[in-house]
């Protein structure tokens, strides 16, 4: 099953550009960053980015890891995650904690198709919310902290331009067609 993710900018457009790939009946798998951030203001916990980094970094990993490992079933339909465990690796860069050897083994085994998608900073859609508190900078470095990671792991890159949703779609599509012939996963 070829696995493909979306990667950037917080704030970036990436969860939108998830819903309408879902829309074209492409198998998705959400943010666990935000599951998270949500999960926990619920249970009053504290692995949030505000508050315990390293906590919300461990959770991150591991909830991105079990979401690329419960992904099955080998046919050629394309599945696309919002962000992965790289971006756990990332984040521990940003916050001063280097991933543990054992993080970075457990990200080498799991390996995602090329091309890796990447939502540039677009301050013009940025928006902050319960889950979302930092500044548009800090979506910046993100990008940056993606990107390097990513990189460091031997990923293809390619940009997604800033233009409407069903243009990036497109982008996107255009871009599998290139590759292969990949299917949405329940064709009408």
């Amino acid at each position: 099953m070829p696995k493909f993710v979306i990667t950037g900018a917080a704030g970036a457009g990436k969860s939108t550009l998830i819903a309408a790939l879902a829309a074209e009946e492409y198998t998705t798998v959400p943010e666990a960053g935000r599951q998270i951030v949500a999960e926990q203001l619920r249970s009053r916990g504290t692995a949030l980015p505000w508050l315990d980094r390293v906590a919300f970094m461990q959770l991150l990993f591991e909830r991105s890891i079990a979401a690329f490992d419960q992904t099955g079933n080998p046919t050629d339909q394309a599945v696309f995650f919002d962000r992965s465990f790289i971006e756990a690796i990332a984040y521990g860069s940003m916050i001063g904690h280097p991933a543990p050897q054992s993080m970075l083994q457990a990200a080498a085994a799991r390996q995602f198709d090329a091309p890796v998608f990447v939502c540039p900073p677009w301050r013009e859609i940025f928006t902050t919310d319960d889950e979302r508190r930092h500044d548009f900078e800090f979506a910046v470095r993100d990008y940056q902290a993606n990107v390097v990671a990513y990189r460091a792991a031997g990923y293809e890159l390619v940009e997604i331009p800033r233009v409407s949703i069903q243009e990036r779609v497109a982008f996107i599509t255009g871009q599998l067609a290139r590759l292969q012939t990949f299917r949405p996963s329940n064709p009408a």
